[in-house]
């Protein structure tokens, strides 16, 4: 029942405009529609209403649990990579600030796993890019360290995981890959423990141009949680530039 009502969030998606919009019992869709037009910025709240704490555009993503389903909504997956690329390189590098924009915002939910989004249009050179981004200017150990409320210590944890190169898909057992921070690191799974490596490190180095499960080579850009349960080696060779593809 849930996973039916899970893939309601189709019935909002307006494809003159590409964008999630409400609509009335009709079914018609509201002409009332400023996509980037945040929601603490409207304060009749004519144009956001049906949004909350994000504009359109950020709420454009927020479907962390059916990545493909949401891409197939869009006119074609060259029109989805370059909107979300445009989403991240429109959005200012500044950390904390009082007014985030339309664009991406670190500092609140609905955005936070469309880094990971890019993986499943087979862009994962832009997952890493963006992942890395997000990592190097919306973290920091000044008063201002963190983008946003923490809240349940949620951009905490996306640090730690997305410096570890795997971060974890809502309502499922996959985590995406994206590349690591560090050179090494363990993760200790009880009496076990994962290894990640990163070969080839270097603090420019931010794409992974080949990884390795236990040895052998990963043709894909995520694991299941049973994969790595018992411990091993997650291996990434690191690059400057992503591979040819």
């Amino acid at each position: 029942m849930f996973a039916k009502h899970a893939q309601f969030y189709r019935n909002l998606w307006n494809p003159k405009t590409q964008y999630f919009q409400p609509r009335n019992s009709q079914g018609v869709f509201s002409n009332a529609f400023q996509p980037l037009l945040l929601t603490y910025m409207d304060a009749g709240g004519k144009f956001t209403k049906d949004y909350v704490e994000g504009s359109a555009l950020q709420w454009r993503w927020a479907v962390p649990f059916d990545a493909q389903g949401l891409i197939g909504l869009f006119k074609s997956r060259e029109y989805f990579v370059k909107e979300l690329n445009d989403f991240f390189a429109l959005s200012s590098p500044a950390r904390a600030a009082w007014n985030p924009g339309p664009y991406y915002w670190h500092g609140n939910e609905p955005d936070l796993y469309s880094a990971y989004l890019f993986n499943a249009a087979d862009r994962p050179d832009l997952t890493q890019k963006w992942a890395r981004w997000v990592l190097d200017n919306k973290y920091g150990t000044e008063s201002d360290g963190l983008d946003g409320n923490d809240d349940a210590g949620t951009l905490s944890a996306w640090y730690v995981l997305s410096a570890l190169g795997i971060y974890p898909t809502a309502g499922s057992d996959i985590y995406q890959l994206g590349a690591p921070l560090f050179q090494k690191a363990e993760v200790k799974l009880g009496d076990r423990v994962l290894k990640i490596v990163a070969d080839n490190y270097a603090v420019d180095h931010v794409y992974a141009t080949k990884i390795w499960l236990n040895d052998k080579p990963l043709d894909r850009t995520w694991l299941r949680h049973a994969e790595i349960a018992e411990g091993g080696t997650l291996r990434f060779e690191m690059g400057l530039r992503p591979p040819t593809r």
